[in-house]
């Protein structure tokens, strides 16, 4: 699998995982953002970071779903937040050259 190709499904992931998230009351959102934390931190040990250097790359990811889950909720408003329909993948910077997307 190329980098390119496992950093779009790590990116779908994420949002599906935000969109999810978007949809629970806030006070419920807390031991999700601890399960990302604890998986990142793990993956982040697993290619040879260590444990320190793990622990912040898994802090900025859970920053980054907590703010992603803020813009789903400033942008979407409360309904469209909490349905389970994922708009389709969106085309990003240069993705004219056959069909792939370029980040």
């Amino acid at each position: 699998m190329s980098v390119g190709t496992a950093l779009e499904q790590l990116l779908r992931l994420i949002y599906r995982r935000a969109m999810k998230l978007a949809a629970l009351p806030e006070d419920e959102r807390d031991s999700h953002y601890d399960l990302i934390r604890l998986s990142c931190c793990a993956a982040a040990e697993h290619i040879g970071q260590s444990p320190d250097e793990a622990a912040i790359t898994a802090n900025d990811m859970v920053a980054f779903v907590r703010a992603l889950v803020g813009i789903i909720e400033v942008g979407c408003g409360s309904d469209q937040a909490r349905s389970a329909d994922l708009p389709p993948p969106a085309r990003h910077f240069g993705s004219r050259e056959n069909g792939t997307t370029r980040i």
